[in-house]
């Protein structure tokens, strides 16, 4: 009797240290890790954003320069 309540408090100890652990695990390791990868997300989507409406102004400029030598060189012929 006496071994097996001996046996219980180790387990109960033992499952008590492996919560504790993951609580930790938890707290230190995956909400940060997390953390930053919601703020890297959230970066890279508006850098992304920043860039496609980048190129979308660069392209109405080409367009409209292109536009102005067409133009220019039905003028000419």
């Amino acid at each position: 009797m006496n071994t097996e309540l001996n046996n219980e408090f180790y387990l109960l100890q033992q499952s008590r240290s492996n919560a504790k652990y993951l609580d930790i695990l938890e707290e230190k390791i995956c909400s940060p890790i997390q953390e930053a990868n919601s703020k890297v997300t959230s970066w890279m989507y508006k850098r992304g954003t920043m860039l496609m409406r980048l190129e979308k102004k660069a392209q109405m400029r080409v367009g409209k320069v292109l536009s102005l030598l067409n133009d220019g060189r039905k003028g000419t012929g």
